[in-house]
């Protein structure tokens, strides 16, 4: 069973009419009827096929991709988009060749010359600067020649920082070998207008032996009207586009140059060099330019189509790719419930209960619904920001049977649809609305939620203590027990793998819980305590250091701490146990809404967690008196047995409590987090819905055991 991610724990936005967890009934109860729905199902809003965004920028979402790689193992159609939406296929790729598609805009060219190796090691330098090249290519004065690129830019402004920047990086490196740089832009001469590709492919050739970058587009026409056309030159403003004129006529004196409309719209096709293939490998790459201009792209016959730049996701249906907001769109279009099959796919497992499967049908399908053309040019994006979707890859069959089951049903209230929210888990109680966004809606109520199926099964991780104070989390599988203990009753083990990481807390994670430090065969430490591997149930988080907290919660107090932050304590918690108030140094924090709590404390699960001080402790001295100790307390001394009292200076210290359980105490504070859930808490839990099914719940009773008074509507 692969590990869920949080689905849409990244929403922080309630909108009226959202339908979430209410009570929840016992394994043996009967259940309710459904209501009647008060929303006439003729007035619901049906979807025959949904526009899916892979990348766009509204403004509010924003994820981009200067071009992207398409591949079929049954070969691409090019189609042009008119305004109507009807598709006229325009060009073809054969079998598995892959083509690259950008927008027409401004570039930066770096470097052009015929040798490939150089094009490939700027590529190289270009690329462990974070940037994305192409290389064009193009027949010059009979040979090839290859293109450095950076682009494209909705301005000639916006190139030409891009080239000041990337020309000094591959300058100091003497990669551009006397090459001058310049912007390149989308203005062009059309050279002639032809009924068929082939013979504009011939005036391309020919403009191309003169010296001149020219390429085979296809212009809207009225019908019957040629369409292909041959542009020549890529100026970037009106001045460059007049030299190229003049110099193009001296050249090509038969060559018949007229402006090119500027409100036409086509599909220009160049060359690239794809330097990613062994060897590097020609391929053709399509740019959509002139206004409105929208490109279909198909896969031959019943296949989907692969965008490299996107996890290297395969999809059926078209992909659209246009200009929006001066960046590429690049948007999938496929029929609604084969959408749903694929977001089942993505959010839950092929393992998992039907029932489980057809509830999250039925919250994926009002959800998508509900959201009406968000994204202006989508009506949903591919990300957790609305609902995970990874495209024909990710399809599982008993996902379309929940789909099929649940064909045309959706959630709905005396508003019409809900919009559902759903995550991963609720930690074993769905959260009350009051205690997520701080505003009280009637139907978003705590209930009981049986998640715990999250962390049966994960591995068992020791908190070590090596000689040398080091301390940390290590997997239980390369660590063995030894046999002996220490004075103080606690056991020995000895690392059984070389270069075994130890880490803060115990799960792997190298970017968010890297290594503390590694232990090799034979080496020995002392085991303090166990914990199972963090999971969407039940997590540890940390330790985080004090001091770099205090800028986060500094941001969220109303007077800033000028000192050290020497105490973080929850003072206020909700019905389901959530945090909904934090106080620091005894000052209330006051984000904007309680589930921001998350993000402020390094983007913790859930709300429903406690905390650890590292540097707060209680001692019970003689005479059984009592002692709190806080790094702002006074040191303290030990005695053992009948020697002279010493006065502990180390940063860490290691105390044994009644029950003999050994904790660690830091000098300074340190916070460490468990809790359990993974998500906001509203509405469905994925793997409650789980839980539930196996209980012996149908999807109905799921549904309305984590969305309370609504109906369960066809369309």
């Amino acid at each position: 069973m692969r590990k869920l991610r949080p689905s849409l724990g990244s929403m922080y936005k309630i909108i009226a009419g959202i339908c979430i967890a209410g009570a929840g009934w016992g394994a043996s109860a009967t259940i309710p009827e459904l209501n009647q729905p008060a929303y006439a199902a003729a007035a619901l809003p049906k979807l025959d096929s949904i526009r899916v965004a892979l990348f766009v920028d509204t403004g509010k979402y924003n994820v981009t991709a200067s071009y992207v790689t398409l591949s079929s193992d049954q070969g691409l159609n090019i189609a042009y988009r008119g305004a109507a939406g009807a598709d006229k296929p325009v060009f073809a790729v054969d079998g598995k060749t892959p083509a690259a598609v950008s927008l027409d805009g401004y570039r930066a060219l770096l470097w052009e010359g015929s040798d490939a190796a150089s094009a490939k090691a700027l590529v190289d330098k270009l690329t462990a600067s974070n940037e994305s090249p192409v290389v064009l290519a193009a027949s010059k004065l009979g040979q090839t020649v290859y293109q450095v690129t950076l682009g494209p830019y909705a301005t000639k402004e916006a190139a030409a920082a891009a080239l000041s920047k990337a020309s000094a990086d591959a300058a100091a490196g003497g990669a551009l070998k006397g090459f001058a740089p310049s912007v390149k832009g989308p203005l062009h001469w059309n050279a002639g207008v032809y009924a068929s590709e082939a013979e504009a492919d011939a005036q391309a050739a020919a403009v191309g032996a003169a010296g001149f970058d020219a390429g085979v587009a296809y212009i809207a026409a009225g019908a019957g009207a040629p369409a292909y056309a041959v542009l020549a030159g890529a100026a970037a403003d009106e001045k460059e586009l007049a030299a190229v004129k003049q110099q193009l006529s001296s050249s090509l004196p038969s060559a018949v140059l007229q402006p090119l409309d500027a409100s036409a719209a086509y599909i220009l096709k160049r060359n690239q060099l794809d330097v990613t293939s062994q060897p590097p490998a020609p391929m053709p790459h399509y740019m959509a330019g002139g206004a409105g201009a929208k490109l279909a792209v198909t896969a031959g016959g019943q296949g989907t189509v692969t965008v490299k730049e996107r996890f290297g996701r395969a999809y059926r249906g078209a992909l659209e790719i246009s200009p929006y907001n001066g960046k590429l769109a690049v948007i999938n279009e496929l029929p609604f419930e084969q959408y749903l099959v694929s977001v089942i796919s993505s959010e839950l497992s092929k393992d998992w209960p039907k029932e489980a499967l057809k509830a999250q049908a039925v919250a994926a399908r009002t959800y998508a619904l509900k959201q009406g053309m968000k994204y202006a040019i989508a009506h949903v994006s591919d990300s957790t920001q609305d609902q995970a979707y990874q495209g024909a890859g990710a399809e599982f069959a008993a996902a379309a049977e929940a789909v099929q089951a649940t064909t045309g049903e959706v959630l709905t209230d005396k508003s019409g649809l809900i919009e559902p929210l759903f995550y991963s888990n609720a930690g074993g109680m769905t959260a009350d609305s009051s205690e997520v966004w701080g505003n009280k809606v009637d139907y978003l109520k705590s209930a009981p939620s049986p998640d715990d199926g999250a962390e049966k099964g994960k591995a068992i991780w020791y908190l070590i203590v090596l000689p040398n104070g080091q301390s940390g989390y290590i997997h239980s599988d390369y660590a063995r027990d030894t046999g002996q203990k220490n004075a103080a009753g606690l056991p020995y083990y000895e690392s059984n793998g070389t270069g075994v990481s130890v880490r803060p807390a115990p799960y792997v994670d190298n970017a968010a819980n890297p290594a503390s430090f590694k232990v090799d065969i034979g080496d020995r430490f002392v085991v303090i305590d166990q914990a199972v591997e963090s999971n969407a149930y039940s997590w540890i988080r940390g330790p985080f250091d004090a001091s770099k907290l205090k800028d986060k919660v500094n941001s969220v107090l109303p007077k800033p701490i000028a000192g050290s932050l020497d105490q973080l304590e929850v003072s206020k918690r909700g019905e389901s146990g959530r945090v909904i108030e934090m106080a620091a140094n005894g000052q209330v924090m006051k984000p904007a809404y309680p589930d921001a709590y998350r993000t402020l404390l390094n983007n913790l699960p859930s709300t429903r967690f406690d905390i650890e001080d590292t540097g707060r402790y209680t001692i019970l001295g003689a005479g059984n008196t009592v002692r709190s100790q806080s790094p702002a307390s006074p040191g303290i001394y030990v005695a053992s047995g009948s020697d002279k009292p010493q006065q502990q200076t180390a940063a860490q210290l290691f105390i044994m409590n009644g029950d003999n359980k050994a904790r660690l105490k830091d000098k300074q504070s340190r916070y460490i987090f468990k809790g359990t859930g993974y998500g906001h808490g509203l509405g469905l839990s994925q793997w409650g819905a789980k839980g539930y099914a196996e209980l012996g719940y149908d999807y109905k009773k799921i549904l309305q055991t984590y969305y309370v008074g609504v109906s369960i509507t066809k369309e």
